[in-house]
C-alpha cells in the first residue's frame, strides 16, 4: 500500500467543521441553547441517548450476542475480498456508461446527500411534535441519532485513512491519512452510510415489508450511483453500507429496550384495584 504522511496546507473542509461544531453545541452547550426547561430536557435526553448509543455502536460488533462477532468477521471478509477487485469493478462499470444512466445516478447522488437526510430527520421530529404524535417524534429522534452516529464514524475513518478516490488516482491502495482533502477521503462512502442508516431505522421502526424494500432499494441505488460516477471504490460502498446498517440497528434496539423498561402492572390491595408503573433497570 502507498501511505503518504504529511502536514496538510489546505484547510479543513467547511462541512466537517460545521458538523462537529453543531454536534458540540448540541451535546455540551445545552444551558446556553435552551433556557426553557422542556427544551433543555429534550436536549439532555438526546445527548444522553447519543452517548449510550455510541458506546453500543463501538461494542456491538465484537459481542457474541446474536452472533454479532461472526457477522463482523463475515463483513470484514467480504470487504477485504472486494478490495482485491476494486480496480476490476471500476473498469467494468466504466464500460456501461450511458447518458441516461448518468442522469439517473445524478438523482441517486442527490437523494443520498447526508445533509438532506439530517433535514428529513428534523422534519419528521418537528412534525411529530406539531402533531402530538409520540411515534413520529421518536422516529425523528431515531433517524437523527442513527445519521449522526453513521456520519461521525464515517468521517473519522475517511480522514484517518485518506484513501484516494477513483477520480483522483488510478491506484486503489493510494492512502494519504489526515490530509482532509476531498479527493482523498474515499473510504468509506458517507452517502451510502447515511442512506443505509436511514433505511435501517425506517425498516425496523415501521416493521413494514414494503417500506423496508423501498428504503433499502433506494439506499442500494445510492451506493451504485457512487460507484457509477467514479466517486468511490466498491469496498468504500460496502463499508459505508455496513456502518449505516449497524448505526440504524443500534439506535432502534436502544429505543426498543428503553420502551421495554417501563411496565404497567395491575395491583390488588383489599377491595381496591390499582395500576403500578414499574421501571426495570
Amino acid at each position: 500500500m502507498n501511505f503518504k504522511w504529511w502536514v496538510p496546507h489546505s484547510k479543513l473542509k467547511i462541512q466537517q467543521i460545521t458538523f462537529f461544531l453543531l454536534l458540540f453545541l448540541t451535546l455540551f452547550c445545552q444551558p446556553v441553547l435552551a433556557e426553557d426547561p422542556t427544551v433543555r430536557g429534550e436536549l439532555k435526553g438526546f445527548s444522553t441517548r447519543l452517548w449510550d448509543e455510541s458506546v453500543d455502536l463501538a461494542r456491538t460488533p465484537f459481542t457474541l450476542q446474536d452472533g454479532n462477532l461472526f457477522w463482523t468477521l463475515g463483513v470484514v471478509g467480504v470487504i477485504g475480498l472486494t478490495y482485491a477487485y476494486d480496480g476490476d469493478i471500476r473498469d467494468k462499470l466504466a464500460e456501461t456508461h450511458s447518458r441516461s444512466l448518468g442522469k439517473l445516478t445524478d438523482a441517486g447522488e442527490l437523494i443520498g446527500n447526508p445533509y438532506l437526510h439530517l433535514g428529513v430527520a428534523a422534519l419528521v421530529y418537528g412534525g411529530g411534535l406539531a402533531a402530538g404524535s409520540p411515534k413520529w417524534k421518536e422516529t425523528g429522534e431515531m433517524l437523527g441519532e442513527a445519521l449522526i452516529l453513521a456520519d461521525a464514524v464515517t468521517l473519522l475513518v475517511k480522514e484517518g485513512t485518506g484513501r484516494g478516490r477513483p477520480v483522483a488516482t488510478a491506484h486503489k491502495d493510494d492512502f494519504r491519512p489526515f490530509q482532509f482533502r476531498n479527493d482523498y477521503d474515499s473510504f468509506p462512502s458517507m452517502h451510502t452510510a447515511s442512506s443505509f442508516a436511514l433505511a435501517s431505522v425506517l425498516a425496523h421502526s415501521s416493521e413494514s415489508v414494503p417500506v423496508a424494500l423501498v428504503s433499502y432499494s433506494a439506499a442500494a441505488f445510492v451506493g451504485f450511483s457512487r460507484l457509477y460516477q467514479n466517486k468511490h471504490w466498491a469496498s468504500d460502498v460496502l463499508l459505508g453500507a455496513a456502518i449505516g446498517e449497524l448505526a440504524g440497528r443500534v439506535v432502534t434496539s436502544f429505543h426498543a429496550d428503553r420502551g421495554n423498561r417501563l411496565v404497567l402492572l395491575p395491583a390488588v390491595s383489599g377491595d381496591a384495584v390499582s395500576m403500578n408503573l414499574l421501571y426495570r433497570f
